[in-house]
């Protein structure tokens, strides 16, 4: 864990080296802040389309989509990867679920049928503006859904079943605050959860602020979150209370996502730690788009460390998958 703390370290200070040398010219940048009342709307589109299309092309989709009831957004990319290969699949918590039972078919003498480390991981994400302009001129109060599958496509002994489905519903507030290191902050409601029980349920609510600076080629998000409490569990196998109390020592209490933009190719960081000197502990995911045929995008995708889904939140894993994003984050 030494060397990734080592190099999430390192990419904060890259990220800040980024910010400051752009920084340096932003007088001549107008960035999402920029006062309405200076440019016309055509104006203030056609300048932010010039620095960053991809961003300029959604903000504009969704200010638009406020007043066709029948338009759902993308929120966090939209994504199919048909080969990934993962280090280490919770195997024990299944097993302990399903202890006792002995379905017909299900077991071939006493030999416990287990996950591959090859499946398929998908992506929906989704949102829909309800209102603008509630708190500030260009605020938005947005409804979201995520829903990330790990499914055993390929493992015909155990009928090629979901191995783990996370879904993330949350209601989020957007507004252009009046700053100068920042171009835009939310602040959310958010509720994790796999709909499992037993030993095999996880969930959390959680208050998330972000924050994202914003240059032509380049975006800088930071986010901090608050774990809504939750009572303990009366005993291990209650159904009522929290089913991941340590879930912050694994998780931490943010991350940051860096998106560098090459043309029509970009390359994605996500990285978060829990800053704690003694079991430190953290991940790091990094993403290369690429462009194919038409819109699709082809992309790479890598993590590791720990929480990359709810059920494994507390292992270490390593995953390396291929696929398609249908849509990105710009």
């Amino acid at each position: 864990m030494k060397k990734l703390l080592t190099t999430l370290f390192m990419l904060f200070f890259v990220s800040l080296s980024f910010a400051e040398d752009i920084t340096k010219s932003d007088d001549s940048l107008p960035t999402m802040g920029t006062p309405a009342e200076s440019l016309s709307e055509e104006d203030n589109y056609t300048n932010i389309i010039s620095q960053f299309p991809g961003l300029a092309e959604k903000i504009k989709a969704e200010h638009y989509a406020i007043t066709n009831p029948y338009v759902l957004l993308p929120h966090k990319p939209n994504y199919f990867m048909p080969l990934t290969y993962q280090s280490e699949i919770n195997q024990e918590e299944q097993e302990r679920f399903y202890e006792g039972l002995d379905l017909e078919g299900e077991r071939e003498g006493d030999e416990a049928k287990r996950f591959d480390n090859t499946e398929i991981v998908f992506q929906v994400s989704i949102k829909y503006i309800i209102a603008e302009n509630l708190v500030s001129k260009r605020s938005t109060l947005a409804v979201a859904y995520t829903g990330k599958s790990y499914w055993q496509a390929y493992n015909s002994d155990i009928s090629a079943l979901f191995r783990e489905t996370n879904h993330e519903p949350e209601i989020i507030l957007g507004f252009v605050p009046d700053l100068a290191w920042s171009d835009h902050m939310t602040v959310a409601f958010n509720h994790q959860s796999n709909g499992q029980i037993g030993n095999l349920s996880r969930s959390w609510n959680r208050i998330i602020v972000s924050t994202a600076k914003i240059w032509p080629d380049r975006i800088l998000n930071v986010r901090a979150w608050y774990r809504l409490p939750e009572d303990k569990k009366k005993a291990p196998g209650a159904m009522l209370g929290d089913d991941n109390p340590d879930i912050l020592k694994y998780m931490g209490y943010g991350d940051l996502f860096y998106l560098r933009k090459f043309g029509e190719h970009s390359l994605g960081i996500i990285a978060r730690n829990n800053l704690r000197t003694d079991e430190n502990l953290g991940a790091i995911e990094l993403d290369w788009t690429f462009p194919l045929s038409g819109n699709m995008k082809g992309f790479i995708q890598y993590f590791n460390g720990y929480g990359e889904s709810l059920i494994d939140y507390n292992q270490y894993q390593e995953r390396i998958g291929v696929g398609i994003k249908i849509s990105d984050w710009l």
